[in-house]
């Protein structure tokens, strides 16, 4: 990942900047909502799978500031929300984002999943018409500023 920000950096036009987006290192939410109520809400069991990835995207970005190849000029966190309105609209979607994701499954995370995608889908049933589906997870956003 330091190699990364350093190859941007190099190639980084004059005056522009590097806008850098990533989850937190708070857990993901996955909820049941009607009506701006939430009915159910548990942490996504598939979390511990990527936190290291988080980790490592930090620990470049205070690498690559701390050598002075970029200052902070604005951070902020943020809240982000996936809306599904049936439990296999969600995983279809999450399908296609993870679609190249090439690390082994684990079998172990993949049943938690699998249990608490039931249990959310039980509750949709339930509780009826608008009911939906959503994963909430916190982000961060900043703008770097390459220092040459």
């Amino acid at each position: 990942m330091v190699h990364a920000l350093e190859e941007i950096h190099r190639v980084l036009r004059p005056g522009g900047r590097l806008i850098d987006i990533h989850p937190a290192l708070e857990v993901p939410l996955i909820k049941v909502l009607q009506g701006g109520r939430v009915l159910f809400a548990e942490p996504d069991p598939d979390f511990d799978t990527y936190r290291e990835d988080v980790r490592q995207a930090e620990a470049a970005l205070a690498l690559v500031i701390q050598r002075g190849l970029f200052v902070i000029e604005r951070s902020a966190e943020f809240d982000s929300s996936k809306y599904a309105s049936s439990v296999a609209e969600l995983l279809e979607s999450n399908a296609k984002t993870g679609a190249y994701d090439d690390r082994p499954s684990d079998e172990a995370v993949e049943a938690r999943e699998a249990e608490l995608y039931a249990r959310a889908g039980q509750i949709m049933q339930a509780a009826g018409e608008g009911a939906e589906l959503a994963i909430h997870e916190r982000g961060h956003i900043a703008r770097l500023k390459p220092l040459r």
